[in-house]
């Protein structure tokens, strides 16, 4: 049965912004190259699709990092701005708005949810003591500390005790309302693993939360705050969580354009790690009840990436650097082993040598074999144009429609692992379907000349589908494989149920294909499994502190 959904379906999809108080590292970007595959996808499915990336850069770490690298806060922030920008690009995130929390439009929404929240009566004056980590933005009570009496985040960080007068949200007001909406909506919260946290929180009970700081307390920049005022109150800023979570607002178009606000949001999918899943899960679906806003779709929760068994952190100094990783293996190489092997569902650990393994063994032997072959045969037996088919290739049909179903469900509940292993199944078949035939033998007799067309357009087919099914996660070798197949660019809407460009058979035969040219060369190197090899050619051009 034929699925059926609009023609045009409105997706907006956001990461997290990062903290610009270093540049971004290895463990920024599982969370990133997942959203974009997820983007990316929604293009080709032919919905309205808008895509957030950005700096959160209204925290007081910032100055610090700033001050110690010698150069104005200012400066510093637009640097790492290009830093951050140049990393996504080189890893081909395809993000619609890049935002900064320093932009006067994002103040403006931030200074207009503070007045709906205290409009609502949820914002009121108070006292607050506890702990306060600097690194994370994050006030602790005791018992949340570690046993050491450090932040839970950063081991290293002892948090400073803070007594001062804040504004607070009352969060607690929303307790029975979030816990019913968790509760009646399963996909609010994705993969599954990390909905029971939330829940267990809701039950415990919510504390209000601060959402401002005083001025007096803050470093200052050029004399004035860093940060969003208070609305008629410049002794305080807003707390940097009140105004980091409402860039997705901003960017939306909230609140100076309402029409293009009121189709845009809500979002459709929020992707964040799970140190942040209490902000996004609790404290901003309260401050929309609040404001009288809709709540996300679904939040998209992530584990840590981890190096050598310790989490990859900017604080700890345990990075790798994904502009490097990059330029010795091809931005589709880093896709490829993330998307593969790094599952949202639990904390997964990255080696280079897992990295090169994925590479020769997947993408070099398998994928780029197929094409390969396939192309270099068509070339040599077929004056390089696509064959007719003779029935033969019936006989890969039925997996190539399996293949891109189970892709698409992949993609769809968050499981990349399983999306790039359906499409995998075709690989593996489409291979296995030339060895069995063995088109060079059939080459040899010229009463097999049919059979011969019908095994090469099975194999071309295939491919063709496969660089529709590969196209979010690898984007630039799936171009290059339907390049080599003589095929255009694919275009938004490719992959919509009723473009017909995901069913058996549109490859036309007499398509002239390209010379083969290997999209994936093998990586060879005699250094230790770990160390960084040879220059391999290009492919492809968390909040995490």
């Amino acid at each position: 049965m034929q699925e059926t959904r609009p023609t045009v379906v409105k997706y907006y999809i956001t990461t997290a912004i990062d903290y610009p108080n270093g540049p971004p590292h290895i463990g920024h970007s599982l969370e990133k190259i997942a959203a974009d595959v997820v983007a990316r996808y929604h293009r080709l499915r032919g919905d309205d699709t808008f895509f957030c990336m950005g700096l959160d850069e209204n925290s007081q770490n910032v100055i610090t990092a700033a001050e110690a690298n010698g150069v104005s806060t200012r400066a510093w922030v637009d640097r790492m701005d290009a830093a951050f920008r140049l990393a996504w690009s080189k890893v081909e995130c395809s993000y619609d708005r890049f935002i900064r929390t320093t932009e006067p439009v994002h103040v403006r929404a931030s200074q207009e949810l503070f007045r709906r929240a205290r409009a609502a009566g949820d914002i009121y004056k108070g006292s607050y003591s506890g702990y306060y980590c600097p690194n994370c933005n994050t006030f602790y009570a005791a018992d949340e500390l570690t046993p050491q009496g450090t932040c839970p985040l950063h081991p290293s960080i002892t948090p400073d005790w803070l007594e001062e007068e804040n504004y607070f949200f009352a969060l607690s007001r929303y307790t029975d309302r979030l816990l019913r909406h968790v509760e009646a909506h399963p996909e609010f919260i994705v993969p599954a693993t990390w909905r029971a946290e939330i829940l267990n929180v809701l039950r415990s009970g919510l504390r209000d939360f601060s959402v401002s700081r005083p001025v007096k307390n803050q470093k200052l920049v050029d004399g004035k705050p860093w940060g969003v005022p208070v609305p008629d109150d410049p002794e305080h800023v807003i707390y940097v969580w009140f105004d980091a979570l409402t860039n997705y607002l901003t960017a939306a178009g909230f609140p100076d354009e309402p029409e293009r606000f009121a189709r845009v949001w809500p979002a459709d999918a929020h992707v964040i790690g799970k140190d942040i899943t209490r902000f996004h899960c609790l404290y901003w679906p309260a401050m929309l009840l609040s404001a009288g806003l809709p709540l996300p779709r679904s939040v998209a929760v992530h584990g840590f990436m981890t190096l050598d068994g310790q989490r990859i952190s900017k604080t700890t100094g345990n990075i790798i650097d994904p502009i490097e990783l990059v330029d010795a293996y091809g931005g589709d190489a880093l896709r490829y082993y993330l998307m593969r092997d790094i599952s949202f569902e639990r904390d997964g650990d990255f080696t280079r040598s897992n990295l090169i393994q994925r590479y020769n063994s997947d993408l070099a032997n398998d994928l780029g074999n197929l094409l390969n072959r396939t192309v270099s045969m068509i070339g040599r037996y077929l004056d390089g144009r696509v064959p007719e088919g003779d029935g033969v290739e019936r006989d890969l049909e039925a997996v190539a429609l399996q293949a891109g179903a189970a892709t698409v469900a992949g993609i769809e509940r968050w499981d990349f692992d399983a999306a790039v292993d359906g499409a995998w199944s075709l690989v593996r078949r489409a291979n296995q379907f030339i060895d069995e035939h063995e088109p060079w033998k059939l080459a040899r007799d010229p009463a097999q000349r049919g059979r011969l067309g019908g095994v090469l357009y099975g194999a071309a087919e295939s491919l063709r589908l496969l660089g529709l099914y590969l196209a979010p996660v690898v984007p630039s070798a799936a171009a290059r494989l339907r390049e080599q197949l003589g095929l255009p660019p694919l275009a938004p809407g490719a992959w919509h149920p009723e473009s017909g460009e995901a069913r058996w058979g549109v490859l036309a035969p007499g398509t002239r294909v390209q010379k083969a040219q290997p999209i994936f060369p093998r990586i060879e190197t005699d250094a230790p499994a770990d160390a960084p090899p040879a220059r391999a050619p290009r492919v492809g051009s968390g909040k995490t502190p």
